[in-house]
């Protein structure tokens, strides 16, 4: 059976959204293959018919999620908004207790930076290429140009994944719900 030229290309992405989210979900390590090409509703045995090893997929993964991270912070509503009216939205939609409670479809940077940091070199130097990325998307929002307004956008995102993996790691809902709330305050 001959298959049209965008079967192979569909899967490719099926897999690399199934991978991106469970990766965010349950950590590189605790994600196998196997669980990866049953989300795409693939069988495990194909895999290598699109990617080299587990370690390619990461990389592609990465790309994604921080893809997703960007819809959510400059798109789906906000783009038209700048400066500290951009922040205030971009932080109330970010800081919730909803991010916290469905880490698949939230940001890759508090899911994923403990383990991209014990990865080989091409993995870190993916994640420092989007984070570096996320710092200059957030500084164009803040209307501001030079070094301040980078360090600014850094310490924006510092604080927003600082407070969501705090808010992550306790188990008191209403604790949570405090520090996200701290964070969108900042």
């Amino acid at each position: 059976m001959r298959y049209p030229p965008s079967h192979k290309p569909e899967r490719r992405a099926r897999i690399v959204d199934a991978a991106s989210r469970l990766f965010r979900k349950n950590g590189f390590a605790a994600t196998s293959v196997g669980d990866v090409m049953k989300r795409a509703e693939l069988t495990h045995g194909g895999f290598y018919g699109y990617f080299q090893d587990k370690l390619e997929l990461f990389d592609e993964a990465l790309v994604a999620a921080f893809a997703q991270a960007r819809e959510n912070l400059f798109a789906r509503g906000l783009e038209s908004l700048r400066g500290d009216e951009w922040l205030r939205a971009a932080a109330d939609r970010y800081a919730t207790l909803a991010h916290r409670d469905n880490p698949d479809r939230g940001c890759a940077v508090p899911s994923l930076a403990g383990e991209v940091s014990r990865s080989p070199r091409p993995i870190r130097r993916r994640f420092s290429k989007e984070v570096a990325g996320m710092i200059d998307a957030i500084a164009e929002r803040l209307d501001g140009e030079g070094e301040a307004t980078q360090r600014r956008a850094a310490r924006v995102l510092s604080t927003w994944v600082g407070a969501m993996l705090i808010a992550r790691a306790v188990d008191d809902r209403r604790l949570a719900e405090r520090i996200l709330e701290a964070a969108r305050e900042a």
